[in-house]
């Protein structure tokens, strides 16, 4: 203590340690130190993150989910069979981040999941508070009566911090009073019978659904790990894989939405290691995972955290005096550092946190109050330097100009005096901005743009080059360099500007940067300036939705000028041309040399249908006027190829691709005219659709493509009776691909044939299995026009069903109108021979073609399939039902089999089955599953499942 006798008198001491703690004490109360609290605990509480249990799963609603289950929301049957197959697994406890607050338009899909809930046992579901307006009252959101009868109820309420981040969890809240357990609370108490219950019998106790929402029991949460570090498994996996469901025995799960735009995220203090919010259901994860292992995180009550602050400060104090040293910065670092120390051992051994803000402030505090005068003696010899650094800058010949940490001018040399034509005591105190009248050099070719838009205060970077209007109103280049002045602790002090003049070295970029993006013929912009022009442009019109034209121009025949009149002739002649389409296109468009007698016209104004062909016929007629070169007429015509951003491309390269393509067509085609580019007419390959060709064919030769099978069943008998062989695709990037996404390619490239003898060897595999198990199912297989008439199907079905051992009298080969129009003799002959085999031959999609009749009459047709589009409306459309009663009484009096397609409603069911359509297909029975699948749905007994054909055939009258 002898150095603090020395510079202090004792009371003055006395008195500035009691101001100290009691601002400390006082700091604590602050709640703008809440969010410097709330980083702390972020940083601290993920340095040593636990592991996630692996007990808890959870099952998503995602985007594979949605896009194979249809949109949301499901029919509850689906979750009632979700919740049976865990039953039957044996998994512990599940819970569903669902609300069923609101009855579906299928009672009986209620039923099905009240069961599922009730034989299950072990069922958690949510209650949420909903505000109505008024803050000081609650809406409490509850699940249906029938569906809570049987489960847990557990709140899902999340609270959020004052800067958005959920840290903390209520575990007990309510309305008037904390009744209910939170959702992980109930899942906890539900799978370990060593917790202690918190959950009462709330059955029997009156609810109170509005009011206020009371909280208690408040816990912070320790993270295990961040965003999708929990077992994951999709809905329809767990739905539909018996291999994933056997693996969630025993397992704790969790039901709920991951999918892009549907369920709540939240920012976490875990989010920032993958920059991903937090779903709901995996914030509930994370809570259940606390109370299994122990790890609720206790806060510091308020009033407490005033006197440990002070505590602190004073222990550090006391360190000083017994260490009998001067604070120094290293030394003020190492309590600092300690004291985080021990609130990071606080928090990982007790589970208690403790906020630091104001106990580090008011360590930090300890500083100046013991350094006071070696402060001082910084600040004088601070002045001292200051005034030497003025008169040094005076003998610089730059402008040189120092402002404080605010860009306040403080001090102005005279030659920066000189360039803006006033004097330090006129600014001095003003913002710098305030006298600065500059404009942008860009891009390095530094064209002008009027106004003052460079702020020194915002310079990100350190040096800029830009255009400074001086007081006399000449414009001068200048470079404008900034420096920071920091003290020894790195503090932010001030600003150094110093201001050269270089306008001679951008005159001379100009000219280079010039020469580097025209052409030195004609003087248009060249190719690279065009494609950064067109970027441009695409930056602008994608603002407001505008569609920009790409104009691909090249002369007809323009050899013929050089070889008769010489090169010299032919640089003339396309310095005119460029003459011309610069005079005929808008004075907004841009018009460039691509390169030889190639130039590209682009605007932002014409329109497809109207403007784009009368500018196309505007350029056709311009150049075809005559020529006069060296005394002679001279005339040429033009191809104009056209292509259109967004509709042709996705960036300029594309655009002025497929332009240049439609360019040599017309030009190819005899020249002087223009077109349009499509698909169709100019094939363009891309990089991408020869990667997909690649991953195609290797996807056949490896056999990653899939076959599912759609049950066709005969009502009558309630049984199914046949199977329509469905291919799939499931791409590892590019998602879960339906035939239409892969098949037009298959054709183009040549691989239909290999495609549909895959399917056709799967498909008659299949039903081979189904036939030595006992059930003899016939199966369906579409056969392609391309497969049928161009390739060698007779020989390729032989083999097959030889190698399969399937009889053909088990095999169905679809067949489409577009399959045979185009060849009836020749698709007649095949058909026979198919036929002669003993296989049956289907019509898909009956009724939507044009020559339906004639097939019938010319062709060997045993069954009809009656297209999804009638059946679709079949209860609301007269028209639909008229046609679809026509077909079936033309299919019975031709002795031929029908079948009904896109079967969604048991209304549907009734109507075809009241006007004797018993073969049915569609997602009423059963959405294309894989062959296991099918094989245990054909073996299913349970009447309450969904997919049961026994259900169906029990609510339907059969005649």
């Amino acid at each position: 203590m002898t150095g603090w006798h020395t510079y202090f008198p004792h009371a003055t001491f006395i008195l500035r340690t009691i101001l100290l703690l009691a601002g400390t004490g006082l700091l604590s109360f602050f709640s703008v130190l809440e969010r410097i609290d709330a980083v702390f605990y972020d940083k601290i509480s993920t340095i040593q993150q636990s592991l996630p249990d692996n007990n808890i799963v959870i099952v998503a609603i995602d985007e594979e989910s949605l896009q194979t289950l249809g949109r949301w929301p499901w029919s509850r049957s689906l979750h009632a069979e979700l919740i049976n197959r865990l039953h039957k697994t044996g998994s512990n406890v599940i819970g569903l981040d669902i609300l069923f607050s609101e009855p579906q338009n299928d009672p009986f899909a209620d039923e099905l999941l009240a069961a599922a809930i009730a034989a299950h046992g072990a069922v958690i579901l949510p209650v949420a508070p909903v505000a109505d307006g008024n803050v000081e009252r609650i809406n409490l959101v509850e699940p249906l009566s029938f569906f809570r009868e049987n489960a847990r109820l557990g709140h899902v309420d999340i609270e959020l911090d004052s800067d958005g981040i959920a840290r903390r969890v209520f575990l007990k809240a309510g309305v008037e009073e904390p009744r209910w357990p939170a959702f992980g609370l109930a899942l906890a108490t539900q799978s370990n019978k060593y917790m202690a219950d918190w959950t009462d019998d709330l059955s029997e106790t009156p609810v109170n659904t509005r009011g206020r929402w009371v909280r208690s029991h408040e816990s912070l949460i320790p993270y295990a790990g961040q965003p999708g570090s929990f077992q994951q498994l999709s809905y329809t996996q767990v739905l539909f894989d018996d291999q994933v469901l056997s693996s969630l025995k025993n397992k704790i799960i969790i039901v709920g939405m991951t999918a892009t735009g549907m369920g709540m995220r939240f920012a976490t203090p875990v989010s920032p290691l993958n920059r991903q919010p937090m779903s709901g259901v995996e914030w509930h994860a994370n809570v259940l995972n606390m109370l299994l292992h122990d790890r609720a995180i206790h806060p510091v009550a308020d009033h407490s955290i005033g006197l440990i602050s002070i505590i602190w400060v004073l222990t550090a104090l006391l360190a000083v005096s017994i260490l009998q040293r001067n604070i120094t910065i290293p030394f003020l670092l190492i309590l600092l550092g300690c004291g985080l120390f021990f609130v990071w051992v606080a928090l990982r051994l007790a589970h208690i946190w403790l906020p630091p803000s104001a106990a580090l402030l008011g360590t930090i505090a300890i500083y100046p109050l013991l350094n006071w005068r070696r402060i001082n003696e910084f600040m004088q010899s601070l002045f001292v330097a200051k005034a030497g650094s003025n008169a040094a800058l005076e003998s610089v010949g730059d402008g040189v100009i120092t402002t404080d940490a605010r860009d306040h001018v403080i001090y102005m040399n005279r030659g920066a005096e000189r360039i803006f034509g006033v004097t330090l005591n006129q600014v001095q105190g003003t913002l710098l901005p305030t006298i600065l009248d500059l404009s942008k050099i860009r891009d390095g070719t530094y064209h002008e743009s009027e106004g003052s838009d460079l702020p020194v205060l915002a310079f990100n970077v350190n040096t800029i080059q830009c255009y400074l209007k001086t007081a006399g109103g000449e414009k001068r280049a200048v470079r404008i360099t900034r420096h920071t002045l920091r003290d020894e602790q790195e503090v932010l002090m001030g600003f150094v500007i110093a201001i050269a003049d270089i306008t001679d070295t951008v005159e001379l970029t100009k000219q280079v940067a010039y020469q580097a993006s025209y052409d030195t013929l004609t003087k248009l912009p060249n190719r690279a300036l065009l494609l950064t022009r067109f970027e441009e442009l695409i930056s602008t019109v994608q603002k407001h939705g505008k569609t920009i034209t790409a104009f691909f121009v090249t002369l007809d025949n323009f050899k013929k000028i050089n070889d008769a009149l010489g090169h010299r002739a032919g640089d003339e002649l396309l310095k005119m041309v460029s003459k011309r389409l610069t005079n005929t296109a808008h004075q907004s468009s841009i018009v460039a040399r691509w390169g030889g007698d190639e130039f590209v016209l682009l605007f932002d104004h014409l329109h497809k249908d109207d403007t784009t062909p009368q500018m196309a016929q505007k350029i056709l007629e311009s150049i075809r006027q005559k020529f006069r070169l060296h005394n002679q007429e001279v005339f040429v015509t033009v191809s104009i190829g056209i292509g259109f951003f967004p509709e042709d491309g996705e960036n300029s390269e594309a655009v002025l691709e497929r332009a240049s393509t439609v360019m040599h067509r017309v030009k190819n085609e005899g020249g002087n005219s223009f077109g349009f580019y499509s698909a169709e007419s100019s094939v363009a390959w891309t990089r991408d659709r020869l990667e997909f060709e690649k991953e195609l064919r290797t996807a056949l030769n490896e056999g990653h493509l899939q076959v599912l099978y759609q049950p066709i069943v005969d009502v009558h008998q309630r049984q199914i009776v046949r199977m329509e062989a469905l291919v799939r695709w499931p791409h590892p990037t590019r998602g879960y691909l339906s035939p239409g996404d892969f098949l037009p390619l298959a054709e183009s490239v040549g691989l239909m044939e290999q495609l549909g003898e895959e399917v056709l060897r799967s498909a008659c595999t299949a039903a081979e299995k189904l036939l030595q198990a006992g059930k003899p199912v016939n199966v369906s297989v579409n056969v392609n026009p391309r497969q049928l008439l161009y390739g060698n199907f007779m020989q390729t079905l032989s083999q097959v069903l030889s190698e399969t051992k399937l009889p053909a009298t088990s095999l169905i080969l679809e067949i489409t109108e577009s399959a045979v129009v185009s060849d009836i003799g020749r698709a007649s002959g095949i058909l026979i021979q198919i036929k002669a085999l003993g296989a049956l031959i289907a019509l898909d999609d009956f009724g939507t073609g044009y020559s339906s009749l004639t097939l019938l009459r010319e062709l060997p047709i045993d069954i009809l399939k009656i297209d999804k589009s009638f059946i679709r409306a079949l209860d609301q459309n007269l028209n639909d039902l008229t046609i679809t009663q026509a077909i079936i009484g033309l299919g019975m009096n031709l002795n031929l089999a029908i079948i009904a397609e896109g079967v969604e409603s048991e209304q549907q069911v009734r109507i075809l089955l009241n006007h004797h359509c018993h073969l049915q297909q569609g997602y009423y029975f059963s959405r294309p599953v894989p062959y296991e699948s099918l094989l245990q749905l054909m073996s299913e007994t349970d009447l309450s499942s969904p997919m049961s054909i026994e259900r169906l055939c029990s609510s339907v009258s059969v005649n």
